[in-house]
């Protein structure tokens, strides 16, 4: 059975998230880990223009909220995860699969929707009893942006530019260091607003959202018949082992909205996917002209009808 089909729309948000292979704890939140993360994120984030609402990282999994009006994010998580892999397959000295499956790109249909799944996000740990609250948890999560108000900074060493310093003969007296110091890129990994606090400004916006998540976590907290790990218990297991009874539950087709507008998502998306299907019977008879539906990627193309053909190769001048 083929893979349902992608499409992106230019003002939607959509919840991504992925697990990786067997569920194992291969992202296990360590220091390192955690570095590797924010460096990929803040990197490719800033390459396809991806405006990042909310995210966490767990030890097996990761969710992240996200917008994307250059119909990029299918590039910005190709290249994303599939370096995440290469770099934490090095680190834990494994090699293969690193993800159980395709990520999953979840549209949400409301404002409500949007803050009900920002809150869940941000408190994914507590909601898997492992803390008591986000701020306890030690992985990556975008908790500690919305506490402090500022962006973090993620940092990744370009390989390339590593060994073209490295080759170069007046600098054949640095150190290690100092090399790979030269080839460090800087990328700040900030927080967009959710559509319904536009009008907020930052530090009004990032206290709103704290708040909401100290509440939610706060409900969590009532509704918990058992005692939580705490983070020591969480970073003590080992990285190669895997839940005892590992979470399986259903892709949604959207979040949010009442039955209604969920019967119109769902129409819609059926047409979609008619039209295209038109598009690619056409394609294959070798047609002239083809028009596929925006937000779509017409096969052996890269880019999506009616996205941008741009990326930002450039670094962001304030940080490097």
């Amino acid at each position: 059975m083929g893979h349902p089909l992608r499409n992106q729309e230019k003002d939607a948000i959509y919840e991504l998230g992925n697990r990786t292979l067997h569920q194992i704890y291969a992202l296990l939140p360590e220091e390192q880990v955690n570095a590797i993360i924010l460096g990929l994120l803040s990197k490719y984030a800033w390459m396809y223009g991806v405006e990042i609402f909310a995210f966490c990282f767990m030890s097996n999994h990761f969710h992240i909220l996200a917008r994307c009006r250059s119909l990029q994010m299918h590039l910005f998580m190709r290249d994303f995860q599939s370096q995440l892999a290469k770099k934490i397959n090095k680190l834990r000295n494994r090699t293969g699969t690193f993800w159980e499956r395709r990520y999953s790109a979840t549209k949400v249909l409301t404002d409500e929707a949007m803050l009900q799944r920002l809150r869940y996000i941000v408190c994914n740990p507590s909601e898997s009893n492992l803390v008591h609250h986000p701020k306890q948890w030690p992985g990556l999560c975008s908790w500690d942006i919305h506490k402090s108000g500022k962006p973090m900074v993620g940092e990744v060493v370009n390989r390339k530019t590593y060994w073209a310093e490295k080759r170069k003969r007046k600098n054949k007296d640095k150190t290690e260091a100092e090399l790979i110091e030269m080839a460090t890129e800087r990328y700040a990994l900030e927080m967009a607003k959710l559509p319904q606090w536009q009008e907020l400004d930052d530090e009004a916006y990032h206290q709103k959202i704290v708040d909401e998540c100290h509440t939610h976590a706060g409900e969590l907290a009532k509704l918990r018949t058992v005692p939580c790990p705490g983070p020591k218990k969480a970073l003590s297991v080992k990285w190669s082992d895997s839940p005892r009874k590992p979470k399986k539950a259903p892709r949604p087709l959207c979040h949010g909205g009442d039955f209604k507008q969920r019967q119109e998502y769902r129409e819609d998306r059926r047409l979609l996917v008619d039209r295209y299907r038109t598009a690619v019977g056409r394609w294959r008879e070798g047609k002239s002209e083809v028009e596929f539906p925006d937000g779509t990627i017409p096969p052996g193309r890269q880019f999506c009808v009616g996205g941008s053909c741009d990326i930002r190769r450039e670094l962001p001048p304030s940080l490097n």
